[in-house]
């Protein structure tokens, strides 16, 4: 076997056909929030837009009238956080840390979530948070001429020197940090990504971006 053939066949094995990355949810309780001064789960905050998603950048919130659990999760994963927390019925807040202003009774938390009535995002002041789990694997979906992007004012790249996009995805596996990876073939530059969408300035028709599974 040719090595160009072998390094083909350990980049197929390396990707995937599915569809944004997946997660296990776990309830981990009701808690207090702050004001927009003093927020719980902020780290969507300096964040204006992720993929589809529109967000209060100043407050790192996202209000939506189909607001679930599934819907907050998404958004959430695509940062790779590790904690979620929906509140009020149709808001979203993501973090790496939670519980600043205290655990509450469950029954603080107890209205309807917008997009889904048989679930509980939180109340006036609370939130229901949960903890998001990621597989630990190697595989990635591709996306070609994705229009996606994050807008953002946080360092949301970095560059990384690799010979090919197998190097690159083996790049961004090894970081905890990577959610994905842009690679172009014609520059042979690779850049690793804190989000799973690149800023505008990475993408192109050059430019391939795979998304870790």
């Amino acid at each position: 076997m040719s090595i160009c053939m072998f390094q083909s066949l350990l980049l197929c094995a390396l990707l995937t056909c599915g569809a944004g990355r997946v997660a296990q949810i776990s309830y981990v309780g009701c808690y207090q929030d702050g004001d927009n001064s003093n927020r719980d789960l902020t780290a969507l905050k300096g964040v204006s837009r992720l993929g589809l998603y529109t967000i209060d950048a100043n407050i790192g919130i996202i209000n939506n009238g189909d607001m679930s659990l599934e819907f907050c999760s998404d958004v959430c994963s695509l940062g790779g956080f590790p904690y979620f927390g929906v509140q009020f019925s149709e808001q979203c807040f993501c973090g790496t840390s939670y519980g600043l202003h205290g655990k509450l009774d469950d029954s603080k938390c107890d209205m309807q979530c917008a997009g889904n009535s048989l679930q509980t995002c939180g109340g006036f002041g609370t939130s229901s948070i949960f903890s998001l789990a990621y597989p630990k694997n190697n595989f990635y979906n591709l996306l070609k001429n994705s229009a996606l992007t994050v807008e953002t004012s946080k360092t949301s790249f970095w560059p990384a020197a690799t010979p090919s996009v197998m190097h690159c995805l083996a790049k961004c596996s090894a970081s905890a940090d990577c959610q994905a990876a842009v690679f172009s073939k014609r520059l042979l530059a690779c850049h690793l990504l804190a989000f799973a969408y690149p800023p505008a300035s990475l993408t192109g028709p050059d430019s391939n971006l795979y998304q870790r599974g």
